[in-house]
């Protein structure tokens, strides 16, 4: 194996780790509280959810409706 491709393989692994590496250092420096962040994720699915939800319940009832 060539230096040239020692060389690239590090650098693409290292690409490939800096995502990971990044979260580890704020979470242990508290820079970012990651609690915090879950937390509004959850918030924010739940309400893209009940949203996505709301057109086939309000189908359900007229369709509902129309049989009685």
């Amino acid at each position: 194996m060539s230096a040239n491709q020692v060389a690239q393989d590090t650098a693409v692994a290292l690409a490939k780790a800096s995502p990971a590496i990044g979260v580890a250092a704020t979470g242990v420096t508290g820079a970012v509280d990651w609690s915090a962040v879950a937390y509004m994720l959850t918030a924010l699915y739940m309400v893209l959810q009940i949203l996505l939800l709301i057109p086939k319940y309000r189908q359900m009832l007229v369709d509902w409706k129309g049989k009685s």
